[in-house]
């Protein structure tokens, strides 16, 4: 197979004949040149002077090296902490069996817990956003003033419950508002009505994360063809979410006493002991 001589261009001019070391081998694809010679990177090293066998190397820079990967995070990934630091608390169950009881996945409500307050064992003491959120899932006393009252959200594993119920609760809300005519209200008290539209899957998963802090508003600009977290804390409440719950999946990992014990059948039972 030859190709017609085209201007100076030795590869459109020289045919495609076996040189010495094969065709379009590591040495020169014509029978008139030479073997390979040295080209920029090493002798016979696959730069362009080597391939085309050429008494002198050509004058290329050699190419860098494709970016490396992201090591895996370590001890210092703040997502690494903060997980170990809720397994040293023995908080995990906590996480599993409220997940399990509202259907939803472990790493959701973690990822939740940690958006809000990066699962700081400090705010089973303090409120956050300004006096106005409360416990580890920050549960907010303008809609759950009773809970708050209760003092609840001093308790660990009463914060997990209560975000897996809020947010189910936010989950049923949009369910049954698909088709009906609904309200949103600003915080000056300025009213939009909207049809709700239909939702399901992935879509409903993330419209729920959004109304978990932004309420009826995330299925609002849902239906109106918007950003599902126009109306959210920083304006990617979910996305971010959902992108934490992913790197919490991989450290749920099963491991032994992870989950509460299960007395054997001889085990005496606690009420037998009373």
């Amino acid at each position: 197979m030859q190709r017609k001589p085209i201007g100076s261009d030795p590869w459109q001019r020289q045919p495609w004949t076996p040189g010495s070391w094969g065709v379009n081998d590591s040495g020169s694809p014509f029978s008139e040149f030479s073997g390979p010679t040295p080209g920029p990177w090493g002798v016979n090293d696959g730069s362009p002077g080597c391939i085309l066998g050429m008494p002198h190397a050509l004058n290329v820079i050699a190419p860098k090296s494709a970016p490396q990967p992201d090591p895996a995070p370590g001890k210092n990934d703040p997502i690494r902490k903060a997980f170990d630091r809720a397994d040293d608390l023995g908080w995990i169950p906590y996480f599993r069996e409220a997940a399990k009881e509202n259907h939803f996945e472990p790493e959701l409500l973690m990822a939740i817990g940690y958006r809000e307050t990066h699962l700081d064992p400090k705010y089973l003491k303090v409120p956050g956003d300004n006096g106005h959120g409360y416990g580890l899932m920050q549960i907010d006393n303008r809609s759950f003033l009773e809970w708050v009252n209760s003092g609840a959200w001093k308790n660990a594993k009463s914060c997990i419950d209560k975000g897996a119920e809020v947010l189910d609760s936010k989950r049923r809300e949009i369910q049954d508002g698909i088709g009906e005519k609904l309200t949103v209200k600003t915080l000056a008290g300025v009213s939009y009505e909207f049809d709700g539209k239909q939702i399901t899957g992935a879509e409903l998963l993330r419209v729920t994360v959004a109304a978990y802090n932004c309420g009826l508003w995330a299925y609002y600009h849902f239906s109106k063809g918007n950003d599902v977290d126009r109306g959210t804390t920083g304006q990617d409440y979910s996305k971010d979410v959902l992108a934490k719950a992913v790197r919490f999946k991989p450290l749920l990992v099963p491991k032994v006493g992870d989950f509460p014990r299960v007395d054997s059948p001889t085990s005496p039972r606690k009420s037998d002991l009373a």
